[in-house]
Parts: C-alpha cells; sequence; structure tokens
C-alpha cells in the first residue's frame, strides 16, 4: 500500500513540476554548489569560459548565502560576482553548510560536532562549521528556522526565493526534510551513492558511513522520486566533478543513456571551478555525441 502510495505521489508530483518525457529524451541538470567559502577570480572566470562555451546549456546555481554576512564584506559586490556567471536561462536555489556566521546571524546556538569529516569546528574563522552535518547537529525547529533565515538572506539581496535546495556534504535526513516542506520548497538534489565519493573519501571516513546511513540503497542510476506531496528528490547521480573524471562521468551518461528517459545530475562545486568544471567541458561533447548516435534528445534543464 506504501509503494502504491509513493508511486501515485511520484506520478502526481512529475505531471506537476516537470516538462513530460517523451522515450527517447534524456533530461540533465547542471548544479554548481555556491560553498561560501570564497569568491575568487580564477573560479569565476572558469565558470565565465564554461558558459561562453556552452551558452544555450542553463544552470541551477545552489547558493550559500553566509557569502552576504562575512565580515567587511560589500553586499552588493558579492552579488555582482556570483551574477557575474550567470546567464538569462539560469534558476537560483539554496545551499546551506551551517557555518557558526550564518547560525548565529539566523539567532541560532551554533554547533560544532558532528563533523562530517572529522575537523574539529570549535573555532571562529569564516569557513567554522563548514564539515558539521545539518541532520545531524540540528532539531527540526531549528533546521525550519535556519532555512528560513537563509532564505530570506536571499530575497535581502536581490534573488527570488529559492525552491531548490542541496544540503552540503548531502546531508539530508528527515528533520531537514521537513524544514524544507515547511519552508515551500519542491526540488532537493541531496540524496547520492556515497561510493561515488570514495574517490576522495576513505570508507570509513564520518562522511561515507554518515552517507550510507541517510541514502541506504541510493545508486548512480537512482531517478527522481517523490519525498512529500510537493517535495521532489532529484538524486545527485552523477555527483559533483571534484569526484568524477571525465571517463567516469560518461560511463555514468551513457549507463542512463540506455535506459532513457532517465534524469542525470551532475555539477561542480564553484570553489574548485578552476580545477575541476574541465571534467564536464570535455565530457559534454562526448555526451552530445552519444545522446545522437541513440537518437536521444538531450534536455538540459534550468
Amino acid at each position: 500500500m506504501r509503494i502504491a502510495i509513493q508511486r501515485l505521489l511520484l506520478g502526481l508530483a512529475l505531471l506537476l513540476t516537470s516538462p513530460a518525457m517523451a522515450a527517447d529524451t534524456m533530461q540533465l541538470w547542471i548544479t554548481v554548489d555556491w560553498e561560501g567559502l570564497s569568491l575568487d577570480e580564477d573560479n569565476l572566470q572558469a565558470m565565465q569560459r564554461f558558459r561562453q562555451q556552452f551558452p544555450d546549456i542553463p544552470m541551477l546555481h545552489l547558493v550559500n548565502p553566509v557569502y552576504f554576512i562575512q565580515p567587511g564584506v560589500h553586499r552588493a559586490q558579492v552579488g555582482s560576482l556570483i551574477r557575474s556567471t550567470f546567464l538569462p536561462q539560469d534558476t537560483v536555489g539554496l545551499h546551506l553548510h551551517p557555518m557558526r556566521t550564518l547560525v548565529e546571524y539566523c539567532g541560532l546556538t551554533y554547533q560544532a560536532t558532528p563533523s562530517i569529516s572529522g575537523r574539529d569546528e570549535h573555532c571562529r574563522q569564516a569557513s567554522c562549521g563548514h564539515s558539521v552535518s545539518l541532520e545531524f547537529a540540528y532539531s527540526e525547529t531549528e533546521l525550519t528556522r535556519l532555512v528560513h533565515c537563509s532564505s530570506d538572506l536571499m530575497v535581502q539581496n536581490g534573488f527570488n526565493r529559492p525552491r531548490h535546495f542541496r544540503a552540503g556534504a548531502w546531508q539530508l535526513g528527515p528533520k531537514l526534510q521537513a524544514a524544507l516542506v515547511a519552508n515551500g520548497f519542491y526540488w532537493d538534489s541531496s540524496r547520492i551513492d556515497a561510493r561515488l565519493l570514495t574517490s576522495r573519501w576513505p570508507s570509513d571516513s564520518p562522511l561515507i558511513k554518515g552517507l550510507q546511513q541517510l541514502h541506504a540503497g541510493s545508486t548512480p542510476l537512482e531517478q527522481p522520486y517523490a519525498l512529500s506531496y510537493q517535495l521532489m528528490e532529484y538524486p545527485d547521480n552523477a555527483a559533483l566533478a571534484d569526484y568524477t573524471n571525465t571517463q567516469q562521468l560518461l560511463r555514468l551518461f551513457e549507463a542512463l543513456l540506455n535506459q532513457a528517459p532517465a534524469v542525470m545530475v551532475l555539477g561542480f562545486h564553484q570553489e574548485s571551478a578552476a580545477d575541476y568544471l574541465l571534467q564536464l567541458e570535455r565530457a559534454i561533447p562526448h555526451m552530445q555525441r552519444l545522446a545522437k548516435q541513440k537518437n536521444v534528445t538531450l534536455v538540459w534543464m534550468p
């Protein structure tokens, strides 16, 4: 009975939130995680070059608004730097790491544990709290307030109220899910197969173990499904370019291409775009050729 209800919810949600998918189409989302750590020129320039190379491909920018409240920053300048990488067809959503600056700005008590990296987060610098787990460190009430406050920050700095979300380090569980629903979000991409990250994280690390607990059963072939009557999960089934090289991306793409219609979510971090965005630049032309060979239309989602 429960499975039948979930399938019904999925069907209704897909009808309401997504364009119809024909059997010979594949939807792709390129996401950008803006971590809130830095806005270095080399990374912004790498993104700008990518946009010039692929001007018809939209991006979903998932922004941590902590950029706007770090000591000494000029908010208008921060907004201008972020927008310098945008194209008109892009969408902006919310990305949260519970950094001390943001947590305390939102009137909450900062928590330094648990850390997904094992790092000591009892600190005061701008990055403090970046590795703290949202789901395991804070209550549902606190997360609801943090998401609301962070969304308000985005609006105050000239962005539309976000409806798309990804948790920092993919730390989504029941409490954060409820907080998203309470704040009117309808798209999340915080679910991931932890095995996609083992190129950089040991299998016994807190991150991998925590994700295996939060997202048991996830696979790179996993497709969107309903988390609630309003919130859809779009699994980050191709991870981010920091963890998957060009050949791995192409293997994931071909596996999904063979089960079209399908959805693929991939992306990168703004803070490391200069190092890893090249992985996508190299992969996309091959993906387009493979799709053409199989008579599959790629639909790049905003």
